[in-house]
């Protein structure tokens, strides 16, 4: 075995010959005078001097040539001790670990300030730190870490997609509207436009600032992935850079929480006025641009079958009512439907390879744009579809026999169960299976309302908490005198 800056002869009555390190690196052999205790390395007289006289070893202990060491075991062991000196005493090195307070501490901070704690050696508790539970739930919380970051700027990217898309959209709505009325309403498009375009901006601002802030977060967290990964094979090294790290995680971890708060869009929707050609001297002709949380339009459930036909409408110029208050307009357009024309969309497969019997389609709620839930009675399952692709992207069983769906806020829905009450469902990815209420009789239809489930049972309308505690409920008479 040969140490740098250590040649050996043969013969036992020759004696170690200790060489200065750096010069040995520029092929320049002079016998080393003096050895650093925290660089582990030999160094020649002008050596020594210059590495007193530096900043970052000016405090580093050096041996003169009759107290360094020259035993080749004595310096290959001292490469595991601890290096690193105490931040508030500058020439003691860390050697102990106080658990009562959770601190690295040298001789000087055990005498003066931890005379009564129960203080642990370095040197005897890191030897097995590195398969311990503590360090490998650093280990895991880095990775976690790691991982909610990449999803939070995947969730940021696609929200920046979402703003540009949901301008472009209301852009065109507005725009298609405007060619159906008069010159009067330029100035009040050129106002809606500059609404969205503000809005646009402010989220696109918000979601940008969010960026760097996600960057910086992961670069700390590398850094301190890569001093833990360095000092794996120095367990006592390991264990203080371990304990150090902690706090920082925590930050971190917060740090993460306020980005993932602040992480939101305005959702918004041009919304026509159809009072408009009555009120061309009104403020708000044209339309209103309103910040909202989109609502599911409900879908007439479908029996039997195993493919579900999508229809798509053309719609005239059928009157409008319109839904007002003081402080804004609300519309909610109701067609005509003596003026609808329908044609045959592309065909959705709804049966799974997995399925054991034909689809039975209970109920179908569309959730957005190009995604429809659909409620399959005879599998008991509930099943996410694309209107754009025509297929299945997601599927989820139930604990019960699915028939009504509908929407609750913050990507949520509800399904009744007949017999095992309703199952809560969150519809952002993947479904997934949420809290689940449990009721006495069959449950059908339902719907939600400013907090509270109307639900419809065998003959009984009730309205629900979202706990499944009956608020009120109301018999209903069927007038066939048989099971409605």
């Amino acid at each position: 075995m040969e140490v740098p800056g250590k040649k050996l002869q043969a013969g036992p009555s020759t004696a170690d010959t200790t060489y200065c390190q750096p010069c040995e690196q520029d092929d320049e052999i002079l016998p080393a005078e003096a050895y650093c205790t925290v660089c582990k390395e030999f160094f020649c007289s002008k050596c020594a001097s210059l590495h007193r006289k530096q900043k970052m070893s000016r405090s580093h202990a050096l041996l003169d040539k009759s107290n360094m060491l020259t035993s080749i075991s004595v310096i290959i062991e001292d490469e595991y001790k601890c290096t690193e000196l105490r931040d508030i005493h500058h020439t003691e090195i860390i050697k102990y670990f106080c658990p009562t307070h959770h601190t690295l501490n040298c001789g000087h901070c055990v005498v003066h300030n931890h005379r009564t704690c129960h203080v642990d050696v370095i040197s005897d508790v890191s030897k097995a730190f590195k398969d311990g539970h503590e360090y490998g739930d650093i280990i895991k919380t880095i990775a976690c870490l790691f991982e909610d970051i990449d999803s939070c700027a995947s969730d940021v990217e696609k929200n920046v997609e979402a703003v540009a898309k949901l301008c472009k959209n209301e852009i065109n709505k507005l725009r298609r509207y405007r060619e159906e009325v008069n010159k009067y309403f330029e100035e009040r498009e050129q106002a809606l436009l500059k609404l969205i375009e503000e809005t646009k901006n402010m989220d696109e601002e918000l979601l940008g600032s969010l960026k760097p802030k996600y960057d910086n977060l992961k670069s700390k967290l590398a850094e301190i992935n890569v001093t833990l990964e360095a000092q794996e094979n120095n367990v006592i090294q390991l264990f203080i850079e371990t304990k150090k790290a902690k706090k920082p995680l925590e930050g971190l971890q917060n740090d993460l929480a306020d980005i993932k708060k602040n992480n939101v869009i305005h959702h918004y929707e041009f919304r026509k006025d159809p009072a408009t050609e009555r009120l061309i001297a009104s403020a708000t002709g044209l339309g209103t641009l309103e910040h909202i949380m989109t609502e599911p339009h409900k879908i007439a459930s479908a029996s039997d079958s195993n493919h579900v036909i999508v229809g798509r409408t053309v719609q005239g110029d059928g009157p409008r009512e319109n839904m007002a208050s003081s402080n804004h307009t609300v519309m909610q357009a109701i067609p005509d439907m003596t003026r609808l024309r329908f044609t045959l969309a592309v065909g959705i497969r709804v049966k799974s390879a997995t399925a054991y019997t034909t689809c039975y389609l209970a109920s179908m709620l569309h959730l957005s744009e190009s995604r429809m839930l659909l409620a399959d009675l005879y599998n008991n399952t509930v099943k996410l579809v694309d209107l754009q692709t025509s297929n299945i992207v997601s599927q989820i069983s139930v604990p019960g026999v699915p028939w009504g769906i509908c929407h609750l806020p913050g990507d949520k829905v509800a399904v009744t169960m007949l017999t095992k009450g309703i199952q809560f469902l969150k519809t952002e990815g993947q479904l997934s299976l949420g809290d689940r209420i449990k009721v006495d009789i069959d449950c059908r239809g339902i719907a939600f309302h400013e907090d509270t489930l109307i639900v419809s049972f065998n003959r009984k309308v009730a309205v629900l908490d979202m706990n499944g505690h009956a608020i009120k409920d109301q018999e209903v008479s069927c007038q066939s005198g048989i099971n409605c």
